[in-house]
């Protein structure tokens, strides 16, 4: 065999992939943003939906902040059959202020305090159990930012 023959093709270790500009990091081909660093790609379409990322510590939130509540999490009531009723709504939140156990939040029902601390008992009545509601912080595509 000599030389002049084409070397059989080697695949693209990015095929199905790109790296991230800002930070170097391999993101899917599909992704939006980076996994990493959170930098937006450019796409031919834009994002129809916005990004959300689960919220580890409340007190990193600012005001005018867009959070996600994730239904089945925060205060509620058990009834004598053991089924849990929630007191907040989950759905989109706009943060107004954020105080030592919770959040007041903005939401289509109106402004409403959102309890981020430890789980335990309600001192109003045993029925009742103070529950940390569990966030997503909302990032909203350019396109749709602007919108707003």
């Amino acid at each position: 065999m000599s030389d002049s023959q084409p070397n059989e093709a080697q695949p693209n270790p990015l095929r199905g992939r790109k790296a991230c500009k800002e930070c170097g990091v391999i993101n899917g081909v599909r992704a939006y943003v980076c996994k990493d660093c959170g930098t937006e790609f450019k796409m031919k379409k834009p994002r129809k939906r916005s990004h959300k990322i689960p919220v580890e510590d409340f007190r990193t939130l600012e005001e005018g902040d867009l959070i996600r509540v994730v239904g089945g999490s925060g205060p509620y009531h058990t009834s004598k059959d053991g089924e849990r009723t929630y007191f907040i709504d989950r759905g989109k939140y706009t943060v107004v202020k954020i105080e030592k156990d919770g959040i007041q939040a903005r939401g289509n029902a109106g402004t409403c305090y959102l309890y981020m601390g430890k789980s335990c008992p309600s001192k109003l009545l045993d029925t009742i159990t103070n529950s940390p509601c569990k966030l997503q912080k909302v990032y909203l595509p350019n396109h749709l930012r602007q919108k707003r």
